[in-house]
């Protein structure tokens, strides 16, 4: 079952205020914008599967815009030329000088805001370029949106974790440590074997209910 900002606001609600409602007003935008920065910060941390694309276009010129989702590569762009994947390697555009016009090469101009493009080096024509890329994460603007984070409780600890440091709570130290183990144990998750179990002990001190 999907988890929604709402249940995860819910859940916060109930640890911080003892009620298992959603909030309003002030603490509403507040905790939204907290849940915000808990997903980037989740996205940050690592390449997740969850945020992994693949694009496949036919490149036409050597100036490509990138999808309006895109991050970072994965690995290098690859073009399928005369029937063989070629490697465009990614450098600085300030790099591009010292490389030789038949150099086979890639850089990125723009930003998040604007939007990022991709330039290729010496492109070969009528060929199809692939590029494996980590997309921007869904943020949750609205109370019906799904979390994309694999374990919720991540973004739920942490949104805590940001509530009770702005109240100097005591119980910041404890709470902020068991989100960076939901982190932690997300990752180790995300890069152990298929069918095999890496899980970091659930620290049993405390618990969010």
């Amino acid at each position: 079952m999907s988890t929604t900002l709402s249940d995860i606001l819910i859940g916060v609600n109930a640890y911080t205020d003892l009620e298992a409602s959603e909030p309003t007003g002030t603490e509403l935008t507040t905790r939204v914008e907290f849940g915000k920065q808990a997903v980037r910060e989740w996205a940050n941390a690592y390449q997740w599967p969850e945020l992994s694309k693949v694009w496949v276009c036919n490149p036409s010129l050597a100036s490509i815009s990138l999808p309006t989702d895109f991050k970072e590569f994965e690995c290098a762009p690859q073009l399928l030329e005369n029937n063989a994947w070629v490697e465009y390697p990614e450098v600085k555009a300030k790099d591009k000088y010292g490389k030789g016009d038949g150099e086979k090469y890639s850089f990125i101009l723009g930003n998040e805001t604007s939007g990022y493009t991709l330039v290729l080096n010496n492109l070969t024509a009528n060929c199809t370029l692939s590029i494996n890329y980590q997309a921007l994460p869904s943020l949750m603007a609205t109370l019906p949106d799904t979390c994309v984070v694999p374990d919720p409780d991540f973004v739920k600890t942490r949104i805590i974790s940001y509530i009770l440091q702005s109240r100097s709570d005591d119980r910041f130290p404890t709470v902020s440590v068991e989100a960076n183990r939901l982190l932690m144990n997300m990752m180790g998750r995300s890069y152990s074997p298929k069918g095999g179990i890496n899980k970091m002990p659930r620290n049993t001190t405390w618990r969010l209910e």
